[in-house]
């Protein structure tokens, strides 16, 4: 999963919760994105898995893509962490950082890192 996979995850989750039904133009909002880049990538997302579309308009987060976001969303907060202990900087402030991060990782070090810090 990419960074910016991630936050299509992460918007589509909170509108869900917000909402509960999340269209298309719910995630443009939520992301400050135009609607075609939007529609573009949620039909990737569907292509690879991580998002179903129900009843022809209406987005929700699949098993494949949750488990990949919550794996992303814990090695985000190991990432921050050890940022924030290099940096002396506030863990909240690095939060976008060890996003990027955390999606950069090979699937060895994820792997590592996430049974290390279990």
């Amino acid at each position: 999963m990419t960074a910016s996979e991630y936050r299509y995850i992460q918007a589509i989750e909170t509108v869900a919760k917000e909402k509960g039904k999340v269209i298309m133009t719910d995630v443009a909002q939520k992301l400050a994105y135009a609607r075609a880049s939007v529609y573009k990538k949620l039909l990737s997302l569907e292509q690879q898995g991580y998002v179903a579309k129900e009843n022809g308009k209406y987005f929700r987060v699949t098993k494949k893509g949750y488990d990949e976001y919550e794996a992303v969303s814990r090695l985000k907060n190991i990432c921050s962490c050890m940022l924030a202990e290099r940096t002396g900087l506030e863990q909240k402030f690095l939060t976008h950082d060890a996003v990027n991060i955390a999606c950069a990782l090979s699937s060895r070090c994820r792997t590592a890192l996430l049974k290390h810090n279990d």
